[in-house]
């Protein structure tokens, strides 16, 4: 089995994905009533520009943890629409609905687009925009979209220019014409929040037990595309991020990393390598030394699925379960 460690390489690819679909509210691309905002770019007098929020619920997102891969909406016309300048973010959030300032509803941003956007749209198909990067939704949260844009442009084949469809009271929005640096919103409602598909690889890990000396912490590995597969857990004292390819881990390359993930303390990392099983499952196990000195240390782990075919030779990446020893 291949360290993690040494699997953690900066290297230029296109990642593979083997990925799953979270539709909110529904699955119907064809389905609902139009709306204009934020595509309708010639609305707007500055050439185009826009700040559009929405918020979608644990709930409605399944109450599941998964890594976001890319975000589609539901267009009502063909065409292209383009942007000199488009920036994505999304935010885990407490909140319940959306403020009025637009920074207070994104308190840990992660930006998972930013640059030019050109934006293929077909008529009443998901049409996804091609994020850059990827995104580890807790399961738990509510989550916040916001993206903007400025030098919007729709070229448009057919249908009805700029709209995109939406369902009432599914998806509360904000928004903010003329202005992609906006903080204050121009408008706001609790209904029509553009239809969303999140594209989304379930791969996560959690944990249970008693983080205790001399105890010990169970983690349970989930991965359904890639049963069968090997993994490697891996356990740090921080967080990362590291870069793997175009991805992240949520651990950081420390001594620590590297002695969980080279079999060289079998007896505390029990099961931090094997094999998936035929639903993606797999146990692993820390044994924590009985020393007191190590109560207040805070460790993260985090597991990878291994494929030779796949960018770095990782298929898939979990979130981080974080503890502190007691």
């Amino acid at each position: 089995m291949r360290m993690l460690a040494t699997l953690l390489m900066l290297l230029l690819a296109t990642t593979v994905t083997r990925a799953d679909e979270v539709y909110v509210p529904d699955p119907s691309a064809n389905v609902g009533t139009n709306n204009s905002i934020p595509f309708h770019a010639e609305w707007s007098p500055i050439a185009g520009a826009i700040r559009y929020q929405a918020l979608y619920t644990a709930a409605q997102l399944g109450n599941q943890p998964f890594q976001v891969r890319d975000i589609a909406f539901a267009p009502m016309y063909t065409g292209t629409f383009t942007a000199t300048q488009f920036q994505l973010r999304v935010s885990h959030t407490s909140a319940t609905s959306l403020a009025a300032l637009l920074d207070q509803n994104l308190p840990n941003p992660t930006t998972l687009y930013d640059g030019p956007l050109t934006y293929p749209i077909v008529t009443d198909q998901w049409s996804a925009l091609g994020l850059q990067g990827m995104f580890a939704y807790d399961g738990t949260g509510n989550l916040v979209v916001d993206l903007r844009y400025m030098g919007g442009v729709n070229t448009v084949a057919s249908g009805s220019f700029g709209k995109f469809r939406y369902v009432n009271n599914a998806i509360p929005r904000n928004w903010a014409y003329n202005n992609y640096n906006a903080t204050t919103r121009s408008g706001t409602d609790t209904t029509a929040g553009l239809k969303t598909r999140f594209t989304v690889d379930r791969t996560s890990i959690t944990g249970s037990g008693n983080p205790t000396p001399g105890a010990a912490v169970d983690f349970a590995l989930l991965a359904p595309a890639d049963a069968g597969l090997p993994y490697q857990v891996g356990t740090s004292l921080g967080d990362g991020p590291t870069p793997i390819d175009t991805r992240t881990i949520g651990l950081s390359l420390d001594d620590l990393l590297v002695v969980s993930t080279s079999k060289l303390w079998p007896a505390v990392f029990t099961g931090y390598a094997g094999l998936l099983d035929a639903q993606g499952q797999a146990k692993a196990r820390m044994n924590i030394p009985n020393l007191p000195a190590l109560k207040g240390i805070r460790l993260h782990t985090a597991f990878v699925t291994l494929w030779a075919s796949a960018p770095s030779g990782i298929q898939s990446i979990s979130n981080t379960f974080t503890f502190t020893i007691l």
